[in-house]
């Protein structure tokens, strides 16, 4: 009873005999199974509404940018640009295909390799010469699988302060090596960087986060990894106010 008061309820009297106390025994088995069913059962429950949490905070940010590429779909063929126009649409179109990828969470790397391309592919014609960015992923991490959209919100971060701040040549690098028992995303721009305080409060509730402008994206990716794969992955970032900032993002190997 003493193990079970300080939270272990794997802990089952032993019973012997056949009297009262017996009966009293088996009682009280029972009645800690049942407590330790229960709690799993709303831990299992709260997980799975917090996944559909983020899966709907997930879906508020796509609308958002395919309401701007959209826009410029609509004055590059207003400006008679039509192969701007098919460039931006088929690279619209593959996005939003792999995105959807028939409904899977876990999806392969080469996927979210080619659903970022998309994305950086529509962000560079809209920003021109503003944005240049490097992919380079060797082709034996691309046999292990990824949690869907974990690129997509930390590279469109990357661009609001590695991009909108340059006049030309915002530099995005995205990389990827494995550990012995992890893969590792990398996730650069060279932009204006964090303060030590805004890095320390890189994850914080949005009404106290010294803004970086991720908020939301930045907590729903990291929660996201964590949820699926376990508190021992997930975001890390490293900055210096004025180089810019690297973001690793560590994920189990999944094949």
């Amino acid at each position: 009873m003493k193990q079970v008061e300080e939270g272990n309820f794997q802990a089952p009297v032993t019973i012997t005999g056949k009297d009262e106390i017996a009966d009293l025994g088996k009682s009280y088995n029972t009645m800690i199974q049942k407590i330790d069913q229960l709690m799993h059962q709303t831990v299992a429950e709260q997980e799975q509404k917090r996944k559909s949490e983020l899966k709907a905070l997930q879906a508020q940010i796509n609308p958002h940018f395919l309401y701007n590429t959209l826009d410029s779909i609509i004055w590059m063929a207003e400006a008679g640009n039509t192969d701007e126009v098919v460039e931006m649409t088929s690279a619209l179109a593959n996005l939003f295909r792999t995105s959807i990828s028939k409904g899977d969470e876990i999806i392969p790397i080469q996927v979210e390799i080619d659903n970022i391309t998309s994305y950086l592919t529509i962000q560079k014609m809209r920003y021109q010469d503003k944005l240049t960015y490097h992919i380079d992923v060797d082709d034996n991490i691309k046999k292990y699988k990824i949690l869907k959209v974990v690129l997509q919100p930390l590279v469109e971060n990357a661009i609001l302060h590695g991009v909108k701040s340059k006049t030309t040549n915002g530099l995005i690098e995205i990389g990827a090596f494995e550990t012995e028992d992890a893969v590792v995303f990398t996730v650069t721009d060279h932009g204006e960087g964090m303060t030590e305080e805004q890095l320390k409060n890189i994850f914080a509730p949005k009404k106290n986060t010294v803004s970086r402008g991720s908020g939301i994206g930045v907590n729903n990716v990291n929660e996201r990894i964590k949820l699926y794969f376990g508190e021992q992955y997930g975001l890390q970032f490293f900055s210096r106010y004025g180089e810019g900032t690297t973001v690793h993002v560590v994920i189990p190997k999944v094949i």
